[in-house]
């Protein structure tokens, strides 16, 4: 038997994040908010400073999951750092300098980095006692060739860089939701089966990203149309992971073009066509994330073809745990 949004709607409500517990999280990320605002306006250095910065990641575009044990809560910050021409191109003193910036805003307070084996940072927390929101820290600088678009350094390290539009990719998730009020939860039970089934990438480890989620599930509203259900959203998804001859996913309305690549799939950033969202998946991964996403279309075919409810959810289990409910919430 099918589901319909009703009844999926609740699933969906018990692996989001919960609107009771909203709060206790913005209250601590509109403290950050207020300390950045007032640091920026009253910041009288010269030379490098912080001139703006934006709140991103799931947590602004709606796609945001309850935490779990192995995945807590986590804000993308992005922080535009200007002042020096030179500072792109030394990503060592642009990640010292915001670390610093940090520390001036919360003295008392660990700012988290981590760095690889050759001293590189990989990456730059605030973790919040109390609720263990972790807020990640990405440095930019923007560029003055391009309006809206700004060098950022590789997530996880390695001394990379890539020019791309935060705000641009915001309006790009927005304009998703705009046009099919579905898109936020297919792309919420989407990352629920990929924790469920242990694909996320970890550290330096392979994994599809959320970005990628977000990039594949967004290919196919803008090239098949907008799925007419949530579950008609989910079964075009995992069929088109699963399908042999993934294709070059690109956007018309981004910059730059396809490099050459080494990882098995290439999925564009919306805002520049040079950037892979699917970097870190190697072969070994994405023959898993393959796998399961087969098991997972034939799960919910045969699902459908039941007659009832509870040999139904027995498929649904399969595919997204035993949290898989379908039953109101209290």
């Amino acid at each position: 038997m099918r589901l319909n949004n009703g009844q999926l709607e609740n699933f969906i409500t018990r692996i989001k994040l919960k609107r009771d517990d909203m709060p206790k999280f913005r209250t601590q990320i509109n403290n950050l908010r207020e300390k950045l605002e007032e640091k920026i306006k009253n910041d009288k250095r010269t030379g490098l400073k912080v001139t703006r910065f934006i709140i991103a990641g799931s947590w602004k575009k709606g796609t945001i999951l309850r935490p779990t044990g192995e995945h807590p809560i986590d804000v993308d910050l992005v922080l535009y750092v200007e002042g020096d021409e030179n500072i792109q191109g030394d990503l060592k003193k642009l990640h010292d300098f915001v670390v610093e910036y940090l520390k001036e805003i919360y003295p008392t307070k660990d700012i988290n980095r981590d760095v690889d084996a050759e001293g590189n940072t990989k990456s730059i927390k605030i973790t919040f006692t109390g609720t263990g929101l972790e807020m990640d820290i990405v440095p930019v600088v923007p560029l003055s060739s391009h309006k809206e678009y700004v060098v950022q350094p590789q997530r996880g390290g390695g001394g990379k860089k890539y020019i791309t539009s935060v705000t641009k990719q915001l309006d790009f998730a927005q304009g998703r939701r705009s046009k099919n009020s579905s898109y936020t939860a297919i792309v919420r039970a989407i990352k629920w089966w990929r924790n469920y089934k242990e694909l996320k990438p970890v550290d330096d480890e392979s994994g599809i990203s959320s970005f990628a989620i977000e990039l594949i599930a967004a290919h196919l509203e803008i090239t098949k149309g907008c799925a007419q259900s949530i579950e008609d959203g989910l079964l075009r998804f995992f069929k088109f992971v699963s399908d042999p001859g993934f294709p070059v996913i690109t956007f018309k309305d981004a910059i730059g073009k396809v490099p050459s690549y080494d990882t098995p799939i290439f999925v564009s950033d919306p805002t520049n066509n040079e950037n892979n969202a699917a970097k870190k998946l190697d072969d070994k991964i994405w023959k898993e994330v393959v796998a399961e996403a087969n098991d997972a279309f034939e799960s919910l075919c045969i699902a459908q073809s039941k007659n009832f409810e509870g040999e139904t959810i027995e498929e649904w289990n399969r595919v997204f745990g035993s949290s898989f409910n379908i039953e109101p919430t209290e």
